[in-house]
């Protein structure tokens, strides 16, 4: 390719492929630059290729490696993957933040491990680099459309240039409005390095769980689950009555911070608890393999002497017991209440129907049980009850749980399948949509929520069922699709109730009237 050229080369599909290639000539182009006194005329070559492949961290050890290239700039969602990437690439890293500005991750040439030889070989299975550009008609100014996982690198040379490089924006029409500057003087030890880009990385990398308050969760958990003692003691203040966060049949839940600042809830087993060590390794065992956004994430599990204690990430905004029912809670708008239920029919469905563990029964579904972040995601939580679902469609065991929301088959002769849960499910969801409890005192009298609710239902008076203090501001459709799930959900026969995946179904389905509409007014879009 003739200097004063650009190049873009981009592939597709993972087999049979396609490329094109742009050239333009960009001879007014400048490249302003820190090393010279004044500006002059730089003309600079670089080629974009695109080379589909998996896993991408593989793909791009290999891409880097085999093209000796100097700076690899990674895409912000490949932060993630620096730790591995580091290993094995010699060259230096930046990568690109969510403001769009760059920040140099590796600032020094490093030798690669020793796996990086076997690892870069591996790859050749998996990518495959397509050039059809003799065979594929230029365009000029053309943007590739990345729509498949790539690795994604651009080789920039200019021997006329030592200390530091920038590239002016305005030489590349593409890129306007971003601005890289890499200064190569940086220089640290290899430990020191190492020590300060994994503080950076373990703070600047968790994901934001709740963004109202700015609370982070984890990316993964280590290798051991068991905590040391000492250090849930001291993330918890000695348990103090200060962390105090509330006390169930398991125990008393106590609120700490680790040391990396990750925020926790500790859950400690009473020694004369109801719930016995099969239900504490229980626990453990479901939990682990419970990985989902409705879902509080198990951080580890902790044992010494008579303490038996749970670690979860710490869920910052009460339960939905206290926003629908404690006087101090503001209150819970419609759209939010929708959310709310979409949200754990989601989680109830990722237990019963995807986990890769197989069914899991939750046993205990009550309001008190969702936890709410400030953007009020719910998410699952208090799984001591959960157990796996047999081979067979029901199990017999004891009765436990709260009586209000137990199926009529699991009070009665203490059977319980996924449907349980379901059933559990339709009476929260009539608790969302009227802001009742499960039971009501009235004039001396225990009345439950279904023997005022299903009767409402069956008459066609659905908007009977709503809290009276957001009767102004519900939506029709969307209580109707709630009050039709809760119906359902609540059947006394358990083969009569829908699959939590049916149920999600049912309340996420649009109405079909005002997306009639849509397609009249703004066509364009719904195509």
């Amino acid at each position: 390719m003739p200097r004063g050229t650009t190049g873009m080369t981009r592939s597709g599909r993972r087999s049979g492929g396609w490329s094109t290639e742009a050239t333009y000539s960009a001879p007014g182009t400048r490249c302003s630059c820190s090393a010279y006194s004044t500006p002059s005329p730089i003309r600079i070559t670089v080629t974009l290729k695109v080379t589909p492949g998996a896993p991408a961290k593989i793909v791009i050890i290999h891409e880097v490696n085999s093209s000796k290239a100097a700076w690899v700039v990674l895409d912000r969602h490949f932060r993630r993957d620096f730790r591995h990437l580091e290993k094995h690439i010699v060259c230096k890293v930046a990568a690109f933040q969510d403001h769009l500005q760059v920040q140099t991750l590796k600032p020094i040439w490093s030798n690669p491990s020793s796996k990086s030889t076997a690892e870069v070989k591996d790859v050749q299975r998996f990518a495959v680099t397509i050039d059809l550009s003799s065979e594929t008609p230029s365009a000029t100014h053309r943007v590739p459309n990345m729509s498949s996982p790539v690795s994604y690198f651009a080789s920039l040379s200019n021997h006329g240039i030592h200390e530091t490089s920038s590239m002016d924006a305005c030489s590349m029409p593409y890129f306007s409005g971003m601005s890289l500057t890499i200064d190569d003087t940086q220089s640290l030890s290899n430990g020191k390095y190492e020590e300060q880009m994994t503080a950076q990385y373990d703070s600047s990398e968790r994901p934001v769980l709740c963004i109202g308050c700015g609370l982070k969760s984890v990316l993964y958990i280590k290798e051991s689950m068991k905590f040391p003692f000492s250090e849930i003691q001291a993330a918890t203040s000695e348990f103090s009555n200060e962390n105090l966060l509330g006390e169930g049949g398991f125990g008393h839940v106590y609120k700490g911070q680790l040391k990396d600042g990750q925020a926790i809830a500790a859950k400690v087993r009473k020694e004369a608890s109801t719930q016995g060590y099969t239900e504490f390794f229980s626990e453990v065992q479901v939990l682990s393999f419970a990985r989902h956004r409705n879902i509080v994430m198990l951080l580890g599990y902790c044992c010494k002497e008579s303490y038996n204690i749970l670690v979860y990430e710490y869920i910052c905004n009460n339960s939905l017991e206290w926003h629908l029912f404690d006087k101090s809670a503001s209150l819970l708008e419609w759209h939010k209440r929708h959310a709310i239920a979409i949200g754990i029919a989601k989680g109830l469905r990722f237990l019963h129907e995807e986990c890769r563990a197989g069914p899991i029964i939750h046993r205990d579904l009550r309001p008190s049980n969702v936890l709410l972040t400030h953007d009020f995601v719910p998410m699952l939580g208090d799984f001591g009850l959960a157990k796996w679902k047999a081979a067979s469609d029901s199990i017999e065991t004891r009765i436990l749980g709260q009586s209000g929301y137990l199926a009529p088959e699991y009070a009665q002769y203490g059977m319980v399948s996924v449907r349980t849960d379901v059933y559990a499910f339709g009476i929260v969801l009539f608790q969302l949509i009227s802001g009742r409890k499960v039971l009501d005192e009235y004039e001396g009298q225990s009345t439950h929520i279904l023997q005022w609710a299903e009767p409402l239902v069956v008459n066609l008076a659905a908007h009977e069922l709503i809290d009276e203090r957001i009767k102004d501001t519900y939506d029709a459709y969307g209580l109707y699709q709630l009050a039709r799930a809760a119906y359902l959900c609540v059947r006394a026969n358990p083969e009569q109730r829908p699959s939590m995946g049916e149920v999600v179904s049912l309340i996420e389905t649009e109405n079909e009237h005002i997306r009639d509409l849509s397609r009249q007014f703004i066509p364009h879009f719904m195509k």
